[in-house]
């Protein structure tokens, strides 16, 4: 199966394997390390490690994965995108909040946080976007693998907040700040990029 078209679990725990183990190579108990942070965004699920198992079990029907026996996997090589990479000054992936669209965050990408906050704050709505959080990396792949690891998050916390919605088009999610961030943190954490913490940078 093509990588790029793994969703949910699936994806979130391919990410986290491709980014965080020396030659794709893990153990259960190293990959079970990682659960402190999905509890974050999954404060209410008591059986992460058994879906965490499962979705290693998935990715092995789908020939992405090895076991050797003994709880020891190993990821096989996979070209998960078809983008071709392109360095930049600057990929963010961002969340946004309006006072006047309350209960609902802004999650998306541009390669320049400022330019999209005016861009945004036209005669449709009566307040400029605040940003809450955000990601910063150096090329169109990362935001790219960030976006979508995002989406899967979501999806596997609540399908209908962005699925066959209008919003969904618009980039907007029924989720709190708190829920934004966290899930900002559990994909910096499973992505392994590096994150500014300069608000400046937006300015």
């Amino acid at each position: 199966m093509d990588a790029s078209k793994l969703k949910g679990w699936n994806y979130i725990v391919y990410v986290l394997v491709k980014n965080n183990f020396e030659s794709n190579k893990f153990s259960l108990a190293e990959i079970y390390e990682f659960e402190p942070y999905f509890k974050m965004v999954y404060p209410d699920n008591y059986h992460i490690k058994d879906k965490i198992r499962q979705t290693l079990q998935k990715l092995r029907d789908h020939d992405l994965l090895k076991f050797f026996g003994q709880g020891e996997y190993q990821l096989l090589e996979e070209r998960e995108y078809e983008i071709k990479e392109e360095k930049c000054s600057e990929e963010v992936v961002y969340l946004l909040t309006n006072e006047s669209i309350p209960g609902w965050v802004k999650i998306g990408r541009s390669n320049s946080v400022s330019r999209r906050l005016k861009e945004l704050y036209n005669t449709s709505v009566p307040l400029p976007f605040i940003l809450e959080d955000k990601i910063v990396v150096d090329n169109k792949e990362n935001s790219f693998m960030l976006e979508k690891s995002i989406h899967s998050i979501i999806d596997t916390i609540n399908p209908s907040v962005r699925k066959n919605t209008e919003a969904k088009r618009r980039e907007f999610f029924k989720l709190t700040v708190d829920q934004g961030k966290m899930i900002f943190q559990l994909v910096t954490r499973i992505t392994r990029v590096n994150v500014y913490s300069d608000m400046s940078l937006f300015n």
